[in-house]
């Protein structure tokens, strides 16, 4: 690297009066496979702290870069820090059944104390975070969970208080410390794409910065870096709630006037009008009411109105006919009933006028009629069993009476058939009337269906009519509502641009220590600068002719630098986050060797500006660094992907 092609810019730090030390910082890491059984202990320090897995060019074995442990390293101690996994769900299973009773613990310093911090890597263990100088110093309370079970709240307490209530409603506030540590370590799945792009959904972290809108991540980083008031968010909500409103009535608005130029053109046309004149005038508006009223009238008619109609006269008068006919058919049906009985009857009485009569004159032993006894024997000898005595006189005339029936019988016999026929002819009549009638009926049912057709329509028009004027007065009152908020908005907005304004010192801290950055970190003819807008944060690297650096390799080194510049600003006080930063493989393929060995270097030189170094940055790296850098007590473990005993757990999964 030639020192001439950077332009350091001098960075110091101004730590806050009583600070000497990071607020929080990782003092160890440790991978126990059971508390007897300890897999690997990895010291950090304050300061840079590096893990190496040396490439192919480097490590002299053959052995790939990848896998040997290096993110899982970073996501162990993201686990320990409060994030809800330490690997993805394809993963976990494998380390959970090879290690059980597997745990890692870890001893964190927070404000100068030590808190130890135990996270299951089987499924045997709860999760503890209790106040111990040694992880070791816990074991006996391994099995028993603690409240809380993890650090988070504990830091949120003493970094996220003075603005996590003020987060906006899609983030709980007990999930900013969640977000910040996102922030903080990067995934490496992340490939440092955005400023922004903090944490993939295939790293399995389950954190819920993965599912955050720009915007919300936008506002925790403004307010941990003091550059976003309380006055700006609510100046930004009332903005929101007003910008919602305000579309709201722009539909509403532009369906009216849409639905002005459309229908009031139709309506005109149905009702006979001029069309050549303003809606929006009452006058006009009442005139078209009015007019569809009048068709309405016109369509229902004077007899309508009185609430009677043609057909129910001629109701009336077919049900007088049809009962007359039901009379007459069913007098009809008696006779030819009576019709059809009479040959049995006639022959019936014939047959006992007979009998009696030919007994009477052949001499015939007729019995008595009360007590069947011989009539002759009566006479002679008295009845024994009635007490009536038996009347010839009487048999006599039951035989008279019996010829009066049968002459009555034959009588009717011959007249029945001329009372049916006429019970038929009046039938017949009966059923034409009837008939008359229903035509009638079907010629008056075809007329009212037309006079429903035109008494709908008109129906329709005095609705419709009545509805477009409800409709305009409405628009009056849309239109100066919507006036007024536009007003609102702008004095939202206006406010919101002030309080940016105000901001713009914090920003300004940030911007000037990124430039800083980008001069000491980056060849000549690059520059930076940061603006804050609308629509977020944005850092930005230019380039001059000659600088040689392509596009991806400049974004990805954009973050690192802003990423720093926030740590940095945490240093000096003016940030409520912890001067911790973790950076997993930062390298993209096509940045320069020099480039970011300069990375290393310049972090280390940051160790000298304050003793102890008041900040901790956690680095992996398959790119050797400098040699001075290999030769610095920075570099705190080196792993492999082969043998097993070279990764991260020792042991393959």
């Amino acid at each position: 690297m030639q020192p001439d092609l950077f332009q350091p810019a001098e960075i110091e730090f101004t730590l806050p009066e009583g600070q000497r030390e990071p607020r929080l910082w990782v003092r160890r890491i440790a991978l126990w496979q059971d508390s007897l059984t300890l897999l690997r202990d990895i010291p950090l320090r304050r300061g840079v702290n590096i893990v190496w897995s040396p490439d192919l060019s480097t490590n002299g074995t053959g052995a790939t870069p990848h896998g040997s442990g290096k993110t899982t390293f970073c996501r162990l101690i993201r686990y320990c820090l409060g994030e809800r996994h330490f690997s993805n769900e394809e993963q976990r299973p494998l380390m959970q059944q090879k290690l059980p009773n597997g745990f890692v613990g870890s001893e964190i310093i927070i404000d100068g104390e030590c808190w130890v911090v135990t996270r299951p890597i089987g499924m045997n263990l709860p999760s503890r975070a209790a106040r111990a100088e040694r992880i070791e110093e816990t074991f006996d309370q391994l099995l028993v969970g603690t409240e809380p079970p993890t650090i988070a709240p504990i830091i949120s307490d003493r970094f996220c208080a003075r603005y996590r209530d003020q987060v906006p409603d899609n983030l709980k506030a007990e999930q900013v410390w969640d977000v910040l540590l996102a922030w903080l370590t990067r995934d490496q799945e992340c490939r440092l794409d955005d400023v922004f792009d903090w944490r993939s959904k295939r790293s399995g972290s389950g954190s819920p910065a993965q599912e955050l809108s720009l915007e919300t991540k936008l506002t925790v980083v403004r307010l941990a870096i003091g550059a976003l008031s309380g006055e700006e968010i609510k100046a930004t909500i009332e903005a929101r709630v007003l910008t919602r409103e305000r579309d709201v009535l722009r539909e509403k608005l532009g369906h009216l006037d849409w639905f002005q130029s459309q229908r009031f053109s139709e309506l005109c046309e149905s009702l006979s009008l001029p069309k050549g004149r303003d809606p929006t005038e009452e006058m006009v508006r009442k005139e078209l009411i009015d007019k569809a009223n009048e068709e309405l009238a016109k369509a229902i008619g004077a007899e309508h109105a009185k609430g009677q109609r043609p057909s129910d006269g001629l109701r009336e008068k077919r049900q007088v006919l049809q009962s007359k006919r039901n009379k007459s058919s069913d007098e009809r049906a008696e006779r030819k009933a009576l019709l059809h009985s009479l040959p049995s009857q006639i022959a019936a009485a014939r047959a006992e006028r007979g009998t009696e009569q030919a007994r009477l004159e052949t001499g015939v032993i007729v019995r008595c009629a009360i007590c069947h006894v011989s009539i002759d024997e009566v006479t002679a000898n008295g009845c024994a069993i009635s007490l009536e005595r038996c009347d010839l006189d009487e048999v006599r005339s039951r035989i008279a009476r019996t010829e009066q029936q049968v002459n009555e019988l034959e009588r009717q016999q011959r007249v029945l058939p001329g009372e049916i026929d006429k019970f038929d002819q009046e039938i017949a009549r009966l059923d034409q009337e009837i008939a008359q009638i229903d035509n009638s009926f079907a010629q008056l049912e075809h007329q009212m269906s037309a006079t429903n057709k035109a008494i709908n329509r008109a129906s329709e028009l005095v609705r419709e009519t009545t509805w477009f004027d409800l409709q305009l007065k409405d628009r009056v009152g849309i239109a100066q509502r919507l006036a007024l908020i536009d007003k609102k908005l702008e004095g939202a907005r206006q406010k919101t641009a002030l309080e940016r304004d105000r901001a713009a010192a914090a920003i300004g801290d940030l911007a000037t220590l990124f430039r800083q950055l980008v001069a000491t970190l980056m060849p000549k003819g690059c520059s930076g600068k940061m603006r804050l807008d609308g629509n977020g944060l944005h850092p930005e690297i230019s380039l001059e002719r000659g600088a040689g650096l392509s596009t991806a390799a400049v974004e990805s080194f954009k973050i690192v630098a802003f990423d720093l510049a926030a740590m940095i600003l945490s240093v000096n006080g003016k940030a409520d986050m912890p001067s911790l930063l973790i950076h997993d493989s930062p390298r993209e393929a096509d940045l320069d060797a020099g480039i970011y060995a300069n990375l290393f270097d310049f972090a280390l030189s940051l160790e000298k500006k304050g003793s102890p170094p008041p900040f901790q940055y956690i680095v992996t790296t398959t790119t050797a660094p400098s040699q001075h850098t290999l030769e610095h007590q920075a570099l705190r473990l080196q792993l492999s992907s082969t043998p097993p005993e070279a990764r991260l757990f020792a042991m393959d999964f």
